[in-house]
């Protein structure tokens, strides 16, 4: 800088104004709120709170619906009662998730997708146009995950934004 000039400053800009919170509602993924509340001061404005049932858990109410339909006849019934009543339960448990977020100034999107976790983050971070993801580093598989969650590796290489990871 030049002697007796004032500094020219850019205007600062927030840079994680959109977070994508993917909760498998494990610890990990728990402690992952304490980084996105302190991403609030640093300009971070909305959340969107992601939980992704899993296309492994769809494949097996599909094979033991096909079983009882030919038991008793009720495969199409029982499987959509089935898969509504497992959406309306992860609903239920990012309740208290959005009233925390939102009560630390968040404005929260929630979305339930079904399929495979890391195609629908991806895709989620896409559609949603998030400045970051934070997710935790092991979700509910800590005994087969080595170092680091498989979703959460697959995600740090894929991602287009960036990615926090919070180890558990």
């Amino acid at each position: 800088l030049a002697v007796g000039r004032k500094p020219y400053f850019v205007k600062e800009v927030p840079v994680f104004t959109k977070i994508l919170y993917p909760t498998d509602f494990s610890d990990t993924a728990g402690k992952s709120l304490q980084y996105i509340k302190a991403l609030r001061k640093a300009g971070a404005q909305k959340i969107v709170l992601l939980n992704v049932i899993n296309q492994r858990i769809l494949d097996s109410l599909e094979t033991i619906h096909k079983v009882a339909y030919f038991q008793d006849g009720r495969y199409e019934e029982d499987r959509e009662a089935t898969l509504q009543n497992l959406e309306a339960e992860r609903r239920k448990k990012m309740v208290p998730l959005v009233t925390e977020l939102e009560a630390a100034g968040f404005e929260v999107i929630t979305r339930i997708e079904k399929g495979h976790p890391v195609t629908e983050i991806l895709k989620v971070e896409k559609d949603e146009a998030v400045s970051a993801i934070v997710m935790g580093s092991h979700g509910r598989n800590d005994i087969v995950e080595a170092l680091i969650g498989t979703v959460s590796e697959k995600v740090v290489r894929r991602s287009k934004t960036p990615v926090l990871l919070v180890k558990r």
